[in-house]
Order: structure tokens, then sequence, then C-alpha cells
């Protein structure tokens, strides 16, 4: 592997980085250059090609119907300046409050559509998935980065129904069960890792995601955090992440930007984007060639990608099976450990619900041995659990954007082609009529009322773009969840006084709702937790 590292350059990737900078607003990036000069008369010759551009595409993209309401926008710019930095998901959800639960906006004449209900994500998105089942033209992330060759920023044809479809072949809930006792395996050794120390939660748990997903997709083992199969996907990963928002660059908001030179001032995308490109293609191409390799030598362990090569005719290109493969190994990790950081942080300020969870467990298990996914039926409360926590702090509260491949008509008013559509998942999180009292987390909800809406509806997406992982990451996610609440309390740490370290519901605000390091302590809960962390083994030292 080291080898590797040295082949590829992969010494300048940065193992595991929790976080990026703070991105700027759309109108951060359209006032301010990301250039280190913006003197002389380049940049001016540069602001009268954005001038001349941006005039273009506003007429260009000036609906000429009715659209649904939203708040009033200043001339040329439209929404731009008022669509907040950080958390736009209360923005959006105060204006249902005045225009109701469809709201249209502008941003530099591009359409922006914000969906704040159930009902009309399920008219919308549901009954007409065919035309919203587009992803806005991003040129920073697809074009110039290369992500528009996977199925996450795929536009809808033949190549990207040929990938969902291997997707949910592999990824659906009926072959889900034969991963199930890999999952409990390394589920296992996480907790073993980061209990003693109670350090290091977020990524260790990335880590165990990259080794569930490379085993999954390829056959490959790793072994260290340090390995550059881990490093590049978690690299890629949170390049995604910093590019699929929406006018984060320039390029986005003016895609005839991508004619200048790399070396013009207004151009540091395509610097940033020479950088990203071949991280991408190392994450998707690495272990993707290694199968191969070793499937030729006859060595090659079962895998995903082995199972597709080996059905694949003589002479079919393989690459959209490479793509395929590579999303699920990039992409799988973050949304998840959101959610286990998320459950982490809740159950340290609740006791009682931790208290009452172990207590169920102890009940199916006996005490004395580790719960598994064959005990789920039998752990009601557990569930319970998992949809509040999905719902108290959704993952993706706005999820990945989709967009019009056409024009709609939606109760009298026209949707443009190409709008992009936003779910806002935090709306029907705290909708006070659909979760009573919608600010405290209450696993009990779904036990007083089994009709409550499970969060996991919306969680995973509509129509044809809903998430093809969504039964890994459940399966993820419950076991996880389990197999802590089995083996250790969560608790505050204390200070140097004794006294208790209280957290803070400091979440970013970005395109992912998650929290930065915490500190924490996990401690055996019984003497089986105890002598099992301790050798590995349910039968103690």
């Amino acid at each position: 592997m080291h080898d590797l590292g040295h082949t590829y350059g992969l010494e300048s990737l940065r193992p595991f980085p929790s976080s990026r900078p703070p991105r700027p607003v759309i109108m951060n990036v359209i006032e301010s250059s990301d250039a280190p000069s913006r003197s002389g008369m380049v940049t001016l010759l540069g602001c009268l090609f954005i001038g001349i551009a941006f005039v273009l595409q506003i007429y260009r993209q000036k609906p000429l119907k009715p659209t649904p309401p939203g708040p009033p926008g200043e001339p040329i710019l439209g929404n731009a300046r008022q669509i907040p930095e950080f958390f736009p998901w209360y923005y959006f959800t105060d204006l249902a409050k005045s225009y109701g639960d469809v709201i249209y906006l502008t941003a530099m004449g591009q359409g922006i559509l914000v969906i704040n209900s159930s009902q009309a994500m399920s008219e919308i998105l549901t009954k007409n998935s065919s035309i919203f089942s587009g992803r806005p033209h991003l040129p920073m992330l697809g074009d110039l980065v290369g992500w528009n060759q996977t199925v996450t920023m795929g536009v809808p044809g033949k190549r990207w129904q040929s990938q969902r479809k291997l997707l949910h072949q592999f990824l659906g809930a009926p072959s889900i069960p034969a991963y199930h006792h890999m999952m409990e395996e390394l589920v296992q050794e996480f907790v073993r890792t980061v209990a003693p120390t109670s350090q290091g939660f977020n990524d260790e748990f990335i880590f165990t995601m990259a080794k569930l997903t490379l085993r999954m997709a390829y056959g490959i083992k790793i072994e260290s955090r340090e390995d550059p199969l881990a490093i590049m996907a978690e690299e890629a990963a949170l390049n995604f992440e910093d590019g699929v928002e929406f006018g984060r660059y320039k390029v986005d908001l003016f895609p005839v930007l991508r004619l200048l030179p790399s070396w013009f001032p207004l151009a540091e995308f395509h610097r940033i984007a020479a950088r990203w490109r071949p991280q991408l293609q190392m994450a998707i191409n690495t272990p993707f060639d290694r199968v191969k390799k070793d499937m030729a030598e006859g060595k090659a362990e079962p895998s995903f990608t082995a199972k597709c090569l080996e059905s694949l005719p003589a002479g079919t290109d393989d690459d959209y099976i490479k793509w395929t493969s590579g999303a699920f190994y990039v992409a799988a990790s973050r949304t998840t450990m959101t959610t286990i950081s998320t459950f982490l942080h809740t159950m340290i300020q609740h006791p009682e619900v931790q208290a009452k969870a172990q207590a169920e467990i102890d009940r199916v298990t006996g005490g004395d041995r580790l719960p598994t996914f064959a005990d789920r039926p039998n752990m009601p409360y557990l569930d319970c659990i998992f949809k509040e926590v999905m719902r108290w702090h959704p993952a993706t509260p706005m999820g990945v954007p989709h967009a019009t491949t056409e024009e709609v008509q939606y109760r009298g008013w026209s949707i443009p082609k190409g709008t992009i559509v936003y779910n806002n998942g935090w709306a029907l999180s705290q909708d006070p009529v659909t979760y009573p009292a919608p600010e405290k987390f209450d696993p009990e909800r779904f036990e007083r009322n089994s009709t409550t809406k499970d969060p996991r509806e919306y969680a995973f997406g509509f129509g044809r773009r809903a998430c093809p992982g969504q039964a890994f990451a459940d399966a993820t996610v419950w076991i996880t969840m389990t197999t802590l609440l089995a083996l250790v309390d969560m608790r505050n740490c204390l200070d140097e006084a004794g006294n208790i370290i209280p957290l803070k519901e400091n979440f970013n605000g970005t395109v992912l709702h998650n929290l930065p390091p915490f500190p924490y302590t996990l401690e055996p809960r019984s003497s089986f937790a105890k002598g099992w962390l301790e050798t590995g083994n349910e039968k103690g030292p």
C-alpha cells in the first residue's frame, strides 16, 4: 500500500479530515474573487465577460408563466442575497408560513423550488418522478471534476438507469441480509476501538464504513486508517460536499466561465478542479483495477464488482460498473456517520432513553451476549429511537437537489424546465401537526401512535432519485446504535473539579447537518460488556 500511495501522490491527501472551511453564500461568490490578484485589465475583461454572460442567462431563464409564490427579490439578483449561508432550511421553513408549502425563488436567473410539506413532496416528486428526476447542472462538480459519471449526479438516461438497476440489485432490501454478519463484525470492532479511549468517534466510524464498503464493493480488506484507499475515498467525499452546494463556485452560476483559461484571475475553480478530479479518479479506478487484476490471476474475493464483471458479456464496456461501485464506496460513509454522531450526542443528553433501550436489549439477549440483526423484530423501542434520531436532526435536511427535465404544471403554476428543486426535510420533521411538540426528543411518540409518519419515508429522498442505499444505511445505523447501547453507557465528560461538561448543540448548517467533535465518555455497562471489550470474547476473560 505504501507503493500505491507513492505512485498516486497520496502523501498530499489529508487522513480523515473532519471538516472544511466555511463556504460563502452565493453573493459572497459574486462579490469576491477566488484569485490571488484582481488588478488590471485582465480582471476588468473578466468582469465584462461575466456581465454579458449573466445578462444572457437572466434573459434566457426568466419564466414567462406564473410560478409558485415566493418572496420578492432584487432586480437582476433575485433572492440571491436573501438565501442564508448556513441553515437555509430554517429560512425556507419560515417562508412557508407566509407563502405556503411550495415556494419559488430565483438567484441570478436560476429558478429554485422549495417543497415544505409531505403532501407536496408526494404530489410533485413521486407522482411526477420522471420530470423531477434530473440533477442541477453543476459544471464544477460534474463536468470539471467528473461526478456526472456517477449515479449520484448523472442525468437520466440509459447509463443512469443501468447504474440504478445495479445498485438496487446490490443494495436492495433483499440483498442486505447477506452482509449482516460482516456489519456485525466490523461494528463490534469499532466499539472495541473507541470505548477504551473515548476519542476519535467520528473518524473511527468513517474508517469502519470504509472497511465495510470496500469489502462489499470490491472484496478488499484494509487494516489501517492511513490506507490510501480509505484516505482517497474520504477526500473525494469531502470534495463532493463542498461542490454540491449551488452557488459555491462561479462556474455553476455562469457555466460559460468554463471557457476561461485556468490562469485567469476569476478561474480559481479550474485550479481546484485540477486537484479534485485526479482524487476522484484515484478513488474510482484504484480498487476497480485491483479487482480486475485479481480476477485475471484467479484470486479475487467475492464482491459486487467481481459479480458484475463476471456477468458482463465479452467486449462490453465496463465503465458504468466502475462508476457504480465507486459511487457507493465513496459516498456511503458521511451521512451515516452524521446520524450515528447525532445518536451519541442525543443519548448523552437523554440518559432515561438510553436506560430504557438498554433494558430492552437485556430482556432480549439476557445481558450475556451481543445483539444481532435476528433480534431486531423483538426490539421495537430501538426502532423508535432510530426514527426519532432521524427526525430530531436529519442528516441532510435539504437533501441533494433535483432538477426538472421539462416544464410542468402544478396547482395552476408553471415550474420551468431546469428549475432546481429542494425537499425541505427539516420542515417535515418539525411539523407540529405530524409530530406534536417537535422540539422535544421523544421516541415514545412512535409507540403511542403507530400511524406517526416514519421519517425514513422522506429522509432518503423521493421518486427515481430515492437513495438506492437506504436499506444498507438503515441496517448499518441500527446495528451500530444497538451494539453501542448493549456494551457501553454514553455519558458526559467531567472537568478537573468533577463537574459535568455540558454538550452544545452546535450543528453545522451546510449540506450535512452534523456535529463537530464533542467530549464524551464510553464506560462498560456490565461485567459482560467489560469482559467482551477487553477480550472480544463473549465468555469474557
